[in-house]
C-alpha cells in the first residue's frame, strides 16, 4: 500500500527530541511492506539528508520568511496549556499551505490511505483533501489534540469534521478515545457509533536500540556526581504540569527520609522547570536533584541503562490536557527498567501492575513514594519487574508489531468500500 503520514512535529535531525516516535511509526509501516511518505511542514532546523531517510519525506512552507516557520515540532503550546499568540496567525497560512501540499501528494503518488497525526490540525487538513480526492484518512490522536478540541466551538467544529471523515481513529490511550467521544459528539447514539471506529494502537520501541546495556554508566555517574552505590531514579519527559514531576518532589522527602542516598534525575525542558527547582529547594531535597534539560535522543538509551527505577507520575492538569500513555515509559520497559506511573487506561496496556512496575492513583504523593521504597528495599524486586518489561516489549511493542496491527488496520479501511 501507499501510505502518507500526515504530521506537524517529526524529528527533524538525527538525535532530535521532537516527537522521535513519529519516525518509528513510519519504519513500522514501512517494515511491514508499504510504500511511505511522511509530509510535515517545513522547519529552518530540517537537517535529514538522504541517508537519513528509510522513507520518503516531504516537507511544505506556508510562510515567508522562514524563521516565521514556528509551528509544531512540540513548540505551539505554553506548558501544555495554552496556544502561543502566534498560533493565531500562523495556523490559517499552515492550514491552506497544508491542504495544497497533501493534495498534491496524494494525486501525484497515489497514496491509498493518509494517516493523520494529531487530529488537530492533521486529521482536519486530511479530512478536507478526503473530500476533494476520495483518499482514505485514518486518524491518530497523540493526545495535546484532544485537549485542544475541547478548547472552543472552532476547534470543536473542526475535530467533528475530522472524527466524522476518518474511516477509523486510533490512539495509544483508550481514554483519549474517550475524550474525543464526549467532545465532538453531544448525542449519546452518535457518541457510540463513532466509537466503533476506534482502535487502540501504542506508539512502540526499538527494542535492538533499546536495550540493556552498562557501557556508558560510569561516564553518566561521572556527569551528574552520582556515586557508584547510590540508586537512581529516572524520570524523562518536558517538563509541564501533565507529567505530574511535581508530585515525586512532593514524594521525594519520603522516600529520602528512609533511602537518603537516592538520586532523582529528570530528563527534559520546559515551562514548568523554574517552578519545580523552585519546588525542590523549598522542600530541602534539591540537592537529590538532577534537571540536566534535553539529551541527545541519540544517547537516551544510555542514560535510561544508568538508572534504577523508571518513574512518569503523569496526570490530566488542571485544564483538562491529560499524558497517558508516553513513549519513555515503553522505552525504559525496553531496556529492562521496573516502571512506576499513573493507573491510567493507557498505561494499564503496558504496566502489569506488581508484576513489571506500579501503578499509582493520580497525584497521590504517598503512593509514590510507597512505590519508589518497595523498589528501592529490593535489588531482586528491580531484577524481576525488569526482565517482565524487557519480555513485554521484545513481545508485544516493538515497531514491528506496531507497524502490523497499522497494516492490517489500513487493509480493512480499503477493503471496507
Amino acid at each position: 500500500m501507499r501510505i502518507c503520514i500526515l504530521t506537524h512535529t517529526f524529528p527533524r535531525f538525527p538525535g532530535d527530541t521532537a516527537a522521535p516516535f513519529m519516525d518509528g511509526v513510519a519504519e513500522g509501516i514501512r517494515g511491514a511492506g508499504n510504500e511511505v511518505f511522511v509530509l510535515t511542514p517545513f522547519s529552518p532546523k530540517f537537517r535529514r539528508g538522504k541517508k537519513d531517510q528509510k522513507y520518503k519525506i516531504r516537507t511544505y512552507k506556508y510562510i515567508w520568511p522562514n524563521f516565521l516557520h514556528q509551528l509544531g515540532y512540540s513548540e505551539t503550546l505554553t506548558n501544555d496549556m495554552s496556544l502561543k499568540p502566534i498560533v493565531w496567525f500562523l495556523s490559517p497560512f499552515m492550514y491552506f499551505f497544508g491542504t495544497v501540499a497533501l493534495y498534491r501528494l496524494v494525486k501525484k503518488e497515489k497514496i491509498e490511505v493518509v494517516n493523520a497525526h494529531w487530529i488537530l490540525p492533521n486529521g482536519f487538513i486530511a479530512s478536507l483533501v478526503s473530500k476533494l480526492t476520495g483518499v482514505r484518512v485514518v486518524s491518530t490522536l497523540p493526545g495535546s489534540d484532544v485537549y485542544l478540541a475541547g478548547k472552543n466551538p472552532l476547534f470543536s467544529w473542526m475535530a467533528r469534521f475530522a472524527a466524522r471523515n476518518s474511516e477509523a481513529i486510533t490512539s495509544n490511550s483508550p481514554q483519549l478515545l474517550e475524550d474525543l467521544a464526549r467532545i465532538v459528539e453531544r448525542n449519546s447514539r452518535k457518541r457510540i457509533f463513532l466509537k466503533t471506529r476506534f482502535s487502540a494502537i501504542i506508539y512502540g520501541v526499538y527494542p535492538d536500540k533499546f536495550r540493556p546495556t552498562k557501557k556508558e554508566t560510569e561516564k553518566i555517574r561521572e556527569e551528574f556526581s552520582v556515586a557508584k552505590k547510590d540508586l537512581v531514579v529516572l524520570g524523562v519527559g518536558r517538563l509541564v504540569a501533565k507529567k505530574g514531576f511535581r508530585y515525586l518532589i512532593e514524594a521525594a522527602p519520603k522516600v529520602l527520609k528512609k533511602y537518603p542516598k537516592i538520586v532523582f534525575v529528570l530528563i527534559g525542558e520546559g515551562d514548568q522547570r523554574k517552578e519545580l527547582e523552585g519546588l525542590a529547594d523549598k522542600l530541602g531535597v534539591k540537592e537529590n536533584f538532577r534537571l540536566p534539560g534535553w539529551v541527545d535522543y541519540k544517547r537516551i538509551v544510555d542514560y535510561f541503562n544508568f538508572a534504577d527505577i523508571f518513574i512518569l507520575p503523569s496526570v490530566r492538569d488542571e485544564e483538562g490536557n491529560l499524558d497517558d500513555q508516553s513513549v519513555s515509559v515503553v522505552e525504559a520497559m525496553a531496556t529492562g527498567l521496573p516502571v512506576i506511573t499513573t493507573n491510567f487506561p493507557g498505561y494499564k496496556i503496558v504496566v502489569r501492575d506488581k508484576e513489571n512496575g506500579f501503578l499509582v492513583p493520580e497525584k497521590d504523593k504517598e503512593k509514590i513514594a510507597e512505590a519508589i521504597t518497595k523498589l528501592a528495599s529490593s535489588n531482586s524486586l528491580r531484577k524481576k519487574m525488569g526482565k517482565k518489561s524487557r519480555e513485554l516489549v521484545v513481545k508485544k511493542f516493538s515497531w514491528q508489531a506496531v507497524g502490523r496491527e497499522y497494516t492490517n488496520l489500513f487493509k480493512s479501511v480499503i477493503f471496507s468500500r
